[in-house]
C-alpha cells in the first residue's frame, strides 16, 4: 500500500485522507519499533530489520509528498527536499553502521533522527490544517451568505 503525504490537503488530485493518516501511522509505528528494538535490546539483525522498514517508510512519505507538491500549485522548495535528503542519508548511515555504534551513541543518532521526523510529521499537519483553514476562510469571503446562514 504506497505511503501519502502528511504535507498537503488530503483531498487533493485523488489523494484521501484516510492515506495520509495511515502514512503517518506508518512512519510512527516505525520509529516506535526502531526505538522498541533498541530498548529491548534485540539482536543486531532485528534492529537493522526496524531500520530497513524505517528507511523504507520515510522514503515512500518523502517520496509522496514531493510528487504531490509537484502537480499542486506549489513551487518546489529546494530546501525542503534537501531536508527530506539529509534525513534518509542519516537513516542510511545508521543502519550500514549501527552494529558498529555502542549503545549509548547508537541512542544518540535515534533520537536525533526521531526528532527530526516527528518535526517533521508535525511541520506537514500544521500545513495542513493551516491549508484547510485558509480554504474555508476563502470560502467564507466567497460566499458570505453561507457564513450569515450558519448563524
Amino acid at each position: 500500500m504506497p505511503v501519502q503525504s502528511t504535507a498537503l490537503p488530503a483531498n487533493t488530485g485523488g489523494f484521501e485522507g484516510k492515506s495520509i493518516e495511515a502514512m503517518r501511522r506508518r512512519l510512527v509505528d516505525a520509529q516506535v519499533e526502531v526505538l522498541r528494538m533498541y530498548l529491548e535490546k534485540r539482536s543486531t539483525a532485528q534492529l537493522l530489520e526496524a531500520l530497513e522498514r524505517l528507511i523504507d517508510c520515510t522514503r515512500s512519505s518523502f517520496r509522496e509528498e514531493e510528487a504531490l507538491m509537484d502537480c499542486q500549485a506549489f513551487t518546489p522548495d529546494p530546501a525542503h527536499r534537501e531536508m527530506h535528503n539529509r534525513v534518509l542519508t542519516q537513516l542510511i548511515v545508521l543502519r550500514s553502521s549501527a552494529a558498529d555504534f555502542d549503545r549509548g551513541r547508537l541512542l544518540a543518532h535515534l533520537i536525533q533522527i526521531d526528532r527530526q521526523l516527528t518535526s517533521h510529521i508535525s511541520d506537514a499537519a500544521q500545513l495542513t490544517d493551516a491549508k484547510r483553514s485558509g480554504d474555508i476562510l476563502e470560502g467564507v469571503a466567497a460566499h458570505p451568505e453561507v457564513a450569515e446562514s450558519q448563524h
